[in-house]
Formats: C-alpha cells, structure tokens, sequence
C-alpha cells in the first residue's frame, strides 16, 4: 500500500535528521511517502511567514517521489497555504541536493558564506507558484491520515 502521510512527528523528525535540519512539530509540517509500511522519503516545510515557506527534502529511496508526492509536495504551500514563494537552503557541497532542486523548479537566489560547518556555503535557492509545473498535476490516488 502506497500511503502520503501528514504530520507524524516520527516522519517529521527522521526527514529532517536525513535532510540535515530540525523538526518541531509543533511549528514545522512533515509529509512522508510510506510504501508497505516503510517510509520512502517526505518533506519538512518550516518557517512560514504567509508569504513564502522553508522546504527540506530527503530520501531513503531514489524513487520516494511520485506522481501523487510531486502534487501533495507542491499542493500544500502554494494552493492550501497560498505561499508564493518556497526556499531551500542547500549547502553548496551537497550537488544531489542541488540538482533535484533544479530539476523539479528551483532557481538559485544567492550564495551565502561559512553557513554549514566547516566553513560550508549556503545556496539559497526558490521556487516561485509561476514557475511550479506541478500544480497542473492530477493525483492518481491519495491515502492520508488527514481527516
């Protein structure tokens, strides 16, 4: 069973540990792909201001993101919360990181110094609601634990 599943601070705790930030899940979301009972990969959104969010994304298994992922991925800042805007704070040694970012939309912003340790820049990086091709996607199907 393919389940998308919101907010279980477990998954909120373990994305974020793989992804290399925190989770409180009393101000952060979590969304996580489970696959027979095993968690694929998800993602944090942290630091909501109402006009733009903070996402981390990370995953156990290269292929964690699916159709149905891409759609709740992107679904929940830009049409429930209504961000325009979401950012990722990638460091510049992490080209894995960078490249999906890329790939699925993400622009480069800026480049900030000495963020991560060892003296590891920051790449700040954006997704703007204009620029998310993913809005346009259908969702096959959708387990969650929303009520």
């Amino acid at each position: 069973m393919d389940e998308i599943i919101f907010n279980d601070p477990a998954d909120g705790h373990e994305i974020a540990q793989l992804a290399g930030t925190s989770f409180n899940p009393r101000v952060n979301i979590s969304v996580c792909r489970h696959k027979n009972g095993k968690r694929m990969g998800g993602v944090v959104y942290q630091n909501y201001t109402g006009e733009s969010i903070a996402m981390h994304s990370a995953g156990w298994d290269d292929h964690w993101i699916n159709r149905d992922m891409l759609f709740v991925t992107f679904d929940y800042p830009f049409n429930q919360l209504g961000v325009k805007r979401i950012f990722g704070q990638v460091p510049e040694t992490n080209g894995h990181a960078q490249e999906f970012n890329l790939k699925v939309g993400f622009k480069y912003v800026t480049r900030i110094e000495g963020v991560f340790p060892h003296n590891v820049a920051c790449m700040v990086m954006c997704l703007e609601r204009e620029d998310c091709r993913f809005l346009k996607l259908k969702p096959r199907r959708l387990v969650s634990n929303l009520n």
